[in-house]
């Protein structure tokens, strides 16, 4: 009986006796070999990671997180943060971090303070960005409601002026004109009745767009670090320079009635050296520093509120 190119295609797809083997075999491997490795690489290897992780290093496997007493803890109903990620610390009792641009508010602004872990980033303005320096401020609005004029982004020139005279370092205001001739401007000129900065008349002043002419701060009595007035890459860089620490130590240990030297030895205790000795810069772990601080270094109790007549 003649046979038909069916019957020969049949023939060589489960024909063992070629060259190489069979198309059937070599798919039957295929699949075996997915299964088999699909077992070893997403449960096998997984788990075993995460048992030596729990068994060597358990603080670590489970996000380095770290107690009010500032120890470290596998107990999430414990911890008060983990020393991997910032905090957003604003009292003037404590160390304050890096700026922030992980915020998922619905309103991009900062609802959260930041250091949102949700949405780690940065804001990817560039160095020359006018924004980025100077500010920018939302407009005030008629429709379809009478909106007063909002800041949108402080920008580098306003957290400078808000760190100096945080941290108590002497600077001046000037007005530049289009000459470049400098007018000092006393400070008290953008400060409410409270000593409260006017940061969107601050914003307003300073020189936009390439503009010449415009409000600057100059004459600072210590280089301030570009962390102190910068955001991380991440958003949630828990570290922030010993430079930007040791100009913070005054202000927090004013709040705390301690002697600077004092806060500034825990500043060192504090500190992490480059990664291995040699990767990157040292740093000041802010979290650390802070709960430390808190079990040394108690803030005063607040006086008792006075009853009303």
């Amino acid at each position: 009986m003649e046979q038909t190119p069916l019957d020969s295609e049949t023939e060589n797809l489960t024909n063992n006796n070629q060259p190489g083997g069979s198309l059937l075999g070599h798919i039957w491997a295929s699949i075996a070999v997915t299964v088999v490795l699909g077992i070893i690489c997403c449960g096998v290897y997984p788990a075993v990671i995460y048992l030596l992780g729990q068994a060597i290093f358990p603080v670590q496997a489970d996000g380095s997180l770290l107690k009010k007493d500032g120890s470290y803890t596998t107990d999430d109903t414990q911890a008060v943060g983990s020393a991997l990620i910032g905090q957003n610390f604003t009292a003037t009792g404590y160390f304050h971090p890096r700026f922030s641009a992980a915020d998922n508010s619905l309103t991009g602004g900062s609802v959260t303070g930041g250091y949102d872990a949700s949405d780690s980033g940065a804001t990817n303005l560039g160095p020359l960005s006018d924004k980025l320096i100077n500010g920018a401020t939302n407009a005030a609005t008629t429709q379809p409601t009478t909106q007063p004029e909002t800041l949108a982004f402080d920008g580098v020139r306003l957290r400078t002026i808000h760190y100096a005279v945080d941290n108590g370092i002497p600077f001046k205001l000037y007005n530049v004109d289009a000459n470049g001739n400098k007018t000092p401007v006393p400070l008290s000129k953008y400060e409410d009745a409270h000593g409260n900065l006017n940061d969107i008349a601050l914003v307003d002043a300073f020189p936009h767009n390439g503009a010449t002419a415009g409000l600057i701060a100059g004459d600072f009595a210590t280089l301030i670090p570009g962390d102190a007035v910068t955001g991380s890459a991440s958003g949630l860089d828990p570290h922030i320079s010993p430079a930007n620490a040791q100009l913070q130590a005054g202000r927090v240990a004013s709040a705390r009635k301690v002697s600077v030297d004092k806060v500034k030895a825990l500043i060192d205790q504090y500190t992490d050296g480059p990664q291995l000795g040699f990767l990157g810069d040292p740093g000041v772990n802010v979290l650390r520093l802070n709960l430390a601080l808190d079990v040394k270094y108690p803030l005063p109790a607040q006086p008792a509120a006075q009853p009303t007549k």
